[in-house]
């Protein structure tokens, strides 16, 4: 065995190698980078070249080395210092640590994702939006209504989920905001101003729950003008210019008009009434129409009074025009709603034809059940007192004969002008109007057997009461 293949069995020669290879990357006086970088290249490559083995570890480690090498400021380090094993074996190990490390990484990550989804799934629900409104919305001028049928059962798809009889409350509910009622004219005492009438309407409810909500689906969230009906008012000026042209009921009583006293106060008591205009459905009370009957507005106390009257003290005789306006109005078929009658018979009046009237106690009340206007028109003359109920030419009214008051001279008795009647009336009668006496007097003008003298037109002329009345015709309505 020669020397070489001696070094090479026994690993001499690997040594000198190395030796001489470091020997060999020792930079030179002057040598440039580049020149320097060329000559470690050889030097390797030739060290290489000449090992019997050369190993995956030594070229790995020289292709490091030769990579480092290029990169700037890192050439400069004593590369030729550097074993390509070693050099390799190191970029091994600091490859399996990132590996490791980046699989460690993705383990931890892969543990939380399912506890990351929750919130992103749960971000999701959140950021979905809210259902369409489904809205019913009704417009009138400049105001709106609007419902969310949602809230009212509607699942967005079937309009048979609405529930009908929240939606038709609030409908009313609209409506009521909507509806503008017409005025009618009025006047308070014939001859006054007048008071223009206004047309009006009211919102036309049948129309939506007949026509519109069966196809609701097909006004959901669009605006929709409000059908309106047109309310005419029952009253109009030219009602009340006319008011006066038809008489439909009148009634005639008489007193003893030497009697001054009981005289001043039938009179006072007819004048508040005189001439008082009355609407369609307005009431009458004659306790607030004639007011307290009080010294200090002329009402006298009555010493003598009719056998059987009430009388207050102060005020005695307006019983009889409260009777003979219950008559006139019984005659004209208006709606009488609250009489008295005393117990005790009077004579100026049929027996039970009274209405007894007290100031805080009884009262005479009526109402005007026709569907025009009524003028209430009294006249006192000397020793009876009339009172007549005119409405307009088109009027619908009902009139019915009721029976005529007695002629001859009327029982009196006299009386403690500062006391009332002993016995206050408290029997009410029927309230609907009476009914008695087919042969007796009506007070409608176009019963010429019903009306004895008087003006034939029932204007402003004189004329009677009921049959066997004033043959005078004194001037009375």
């Amino acid at each position: 065995m020669d020397e070489r293949e001696r070094l090479e069995t026994s690993g001499d020669h690997r040594d000198s190698l190395d030796v001489e290879g470091r020997a060999d990357f020792r930079s030179a006086p002057g040598e440039s980078g580049e020149r320097r970088l060329e000559r470690i290249h050889h030097s390797r490559k030739d060290r290489l070249e000449g090992s019997a083995f050369p190993s995956v570890f030594d070229r790995t480690g020289q292709g490091f080395i030769r990579l480092m090498g290029l990169i700037p400021l890192v050439n400069r380090l004593p590369l030729d210092r550097l074993n390509p094993r070693t050099v390799s074996f190191v970029a091994l190990v600091i490859v399996l640590a990132g590996s490791l490390t980046a699989f460690a990484f993705a383990g931890m990550s892969g543990m939380e994702t399912p506890l990351a989804e929750e919130p992103v799934a749960e971000a999701k629900q959140v950021s979905e939006e809210p259902p369409e409104p489904a809205m019913f919305i009704l417009q009138h001028e400049e105001k709106k209504w609007e419902l969310d049928l949602l809230s009212i059962g509607y699942d967005g798809e079937d309009i048979s989920t609405v529930d009908q009889k929240k939606l038709k409350k609030w409908l009313k509910k609209v409506k009521k905001k909507v509806d503008k009622p017409a005025q009618d004219a009025r006047m308070e005492r014939w001859g006054g101003s007048i008071q223009p009438s206004r047309e009006g309407y009211e919102m036309d409810l049948k129309t939506i729950e007949e026509d519109w909500l069966p196809h609701l689906s097909d006004y959901i969230n669009e605006p929709q003008d409000i059908p309106l009906i047109e309310d005419k008012p029952r009253v109009t000026e030219a009602d009340l210019q006319r008011v006066n042209q038809r008489r439909i009921g009148r009634y005639t009583t008489y007193f003893d008009a030497s009697n001054v006293n009981r005289t001043t106060n039938i009179r006072l008591s007819a004048d508040a009434i005189n001439n008082l205009v009355l609407n369609p459905g307005e009431s009458f009370s004659f306790n607030q129409v004639v007011g307290q009957r009080t010294a200090e507005r002329g009402y006298k106390p009555a010493t003598v009074i009719v056998s059987g009257e009430y009388s207050e003290g102060i005020g005695g005789g307006i019983c009889q025009t409260s009777s003979t306006l219950y008559n006139s109005v019984d005659a004209a078929g208006l709606q009488v709603t609250a009489r008295y009658s005393h117990s005790k018979e009077v004579t100026y009046v049929p027996s039970g034809r009274d209405a007894t009237v007290s100031w805080g106690g009884p009262d005479f009340r009526f109402v005007n059940s026709l569907e025009k206007p009524i003028l209430l028109r009294t006249y006192v003359g000397d020793g009876f007192i009339t009172v007549s109920v005119y409405t307009t030419p088109d009027a619908q009214a009902s009139p019915r004969q009721v029976p005529p008051a007695p002629r001859y001279q009327a029982k009196e008795v006299e009386v403690d002008p500062d006391k009332p009647s002993d016995e206050t009336p408290v029997n009410g009668s029927d309230q609907q109007g009476d009914q008695s006496g087919e042969d007796s007097g009506s007070g409608d003008d176009s019963d010429n057997g019903g009306q004895n003298g008087g003006d034939p037109t029932g204007n402003d002329g004189g004329g009677s009461g009921a049959a066997g009345g004033d043959p005078s015709g004194t001037g009375s309505p």
